[in-house]
């Protein structure tokens, strides 16, 4: 018999066969670290969006002079005097029907959304909190949607602001 040097046909077939699947399995891999990313990636702008409503909200109830009686669930109406203009302001805070923004209106202005457009707000409502010895306190519930990336992400948001009208 003759001694070759090199491979047979089989070994090279058995070679291609086991770079093949260490090469498919790291494509994998890398493919499913991307995608969690990508999924944790949208919680993060949820929660974002989410402190950035909030904070809008707050903003307005601190200090405020009055809150309305909440008679739409959807709508929060706060008067508030800003420093350095002496006629108070007024805040509504709404979910518009067939809409998916939270929007904000100061007096008669025009209303302007409060989160950006790849997010989209539902199941707003306002809630008025008064207990015994307590302050009263705003309860807002809401849900923000997002779709970047290919994959939704839904998330509940609710927050209590206790309020401090000022005493005149």
């Amino acid at each position: 018999m003759i001694q070759q040097k090199g491979f047979t046909l089989i070994e090279t077939l058995i070679y291609i066969f086991l770079f093949a699947i260490i090469i498919g399995g790291g494509m994998i891999a890398t493919y499913n670290i991307i995608e969690s990313t990508n999924a944790s990636y949208n919680h993060v702008v949820l929660q974002e969006e989410a402190n950035f409503i909030f904070s809008k909200v707050s903003w307005a109830l601190t200090g405020a002079d009055s809150v309305d009686p909440i008679i739409d669930p959807k709508t929060l109406k706060i008067k508030k005097t800003i420093p350095g203009n002496p006629t108070p302001t007024n805040f509504t805070f709404t979910l518009p029907d067939n809409e998916n923004h939270l929007t904000i209106k100061r007096n008669s202005g025009p209303s302007i959304n409060s989160n950006s457009d790849s997010v989209l707000v539902s199941n707003v409502s306002f809630e008025r909190i008064s207990g015994v010895g307590k302050p009263d306190a705003v309860k807002m519930n809401f849900t923000l949607t997002t779709l970047q990336n290919g994959r939704p992400a839904t998330q509940d948001f609710s927050f209590i602001k206790y309020l401090r009208i000022k005493q005149y």
